[in-house]
């Protein structure tokens, strides 16, 4: 598990329960307010959209769920990934206190593209452990967590490989909910206006559901464009603060874009049918990731002495073409990591 601390204190949970209550209220009062007397009304549009809203509850919960509990992935405690000089800060720093340069390739061969400014590869010093590309230390969780996004409060938890899927899906769902219940439930307030009775109480918690209701659409609607556009450019929100903080850099970082449907499935899984669906995360493991000067040298057929082959384990399908950029003289290191991501 990517926790490497006590998860459930009062400050972690609170934003969940938060979550939770925003939840119970939005479709507590669309339940009751909306579908309830809609029954009475109009039994088939009552069906019809009882249906719509218990599925999307039912996806939300099931995908906050799923990235609440799935963990995102950490470095593996293999001799591949741990210090080659057997001391916690042997790789971070010389005998004396200096920097030392590490050869960017790993113990097991693959090559490694992310690395610091001396060339060497990066390492934590706080897990003891090299990271891998597209790897941050969270100081939430006190662990490295593979292809880290970011760390949501409002989960719990840090939203990396293995749950970044469920956690998009979460944010989808979410907002079509929202965007549901305030385009029906408008309906039922303008007739409690004008043609059916309702109780001051009733309408005051009708408003306030609508409220709620149109400002996490709101909000949600910026943030799914947000993820959207990462997702279409291979990107996460650490990278894309990294990229910001480095302009003007004369070699900037590996770019991990392979095109539109293989970012897709680099998030969403390798099943198509099955992106929309809290199932079939994505293939890989989360340790190797394809670039994108890789797979352009492969389609002009640059010979073997020009690149070599990364592990079949590389993530967003089978192996890629590594080229000279992850040599001693490969891009710098990437910036500090915002936020709670170091």
């Amino acid at each position: 598990m990517a926790f490497k601390c006590q998860r459930w204190t009062l400050a972690n949970a609170l934003p969940v329960i938060f979550v939770l209550w925003i939840i119970a209220t939005v479709y507590g009062t669309h339940a009751w307010l909306h579908l309830r007397p809609l029954r009475e009304r109009d039994a088939r549009s009552f069906c019809v959209e009882a249906a719509v809203s218990n599925t999307l509850t039912a996806l939300l919960l099931v995908c906050l769920g799923r990235a609440m509990f799935t963990d995102p992935g950490s470095v593996p405690d293999v001799p591949e990934w741990r210090d080659a000089q057997g001391g916690v800060w042997g790789s971070w720093q010389g005998a004396r206190g200096g920097p030392v340069s590490r050869d960017p390739t790993g113990e097991d061969g693959s090559v490694v593209h992310e690395v610091k400014q001396t060339g060497g590869r990066r390492f934590c010093k706080w897990c003891d452990s090299y990271k891998p590309d597209r790897c941050h230390h969270c100081r939430v969780c006190k662990s490295c967590v593979l292809r880290m996004d970011h760390h949501c409060p409002w989960i719990a938890n840090c939203v990396g490989f293995r749950n970044h899927k469920y956690f998009f899906l979460l944010v989808l769902y979410s907002f079509l909910s929202c965007a549901f219940i305030l385009a029906t439930m408008s309906q039922s307030l303008l007739r409690s206006l004008s043609l059916e009775y309702r109780s001051s109480r009733e309408r005051f918690l009708m408003v306030f559901g609508l409220t709620l209701a149109c400002i996490m659409a709101l909000l949600l609607k910026a943030f799914l464009g947000l993820h959207i556009w990462l997702m279409l450019k291979a990107t996460t929100t650490i990278e894309l603060c990294e990229k910001r903080s480095r302009q003007g850099c004369s070699k900037p970082p590996p770019s991990y874009e392979q095109g539109a449907y293989e970012n897709l499935r680099a998030v969403l899984g390798p099943h198509p049918l099955l992106w929309l669906l809290p199932v079939a995360p994505p293939a890989g493991d989360g340790l190797h990731f394809p670039v994108r000067e890789a797979r352009a040298r492969a389609a002009t057929g640059a010979g073997p002495g020009t690149a070599a082959r990364a592990p079949a384990g590389a993530a967003g399908g089978g192996g890629a073409l590594l080229g000279p950029e992850a040599e001693a003289g490969a891009p710098p290191a990437l910036g500090e990591e915002p936020a709670v991501a170091r």
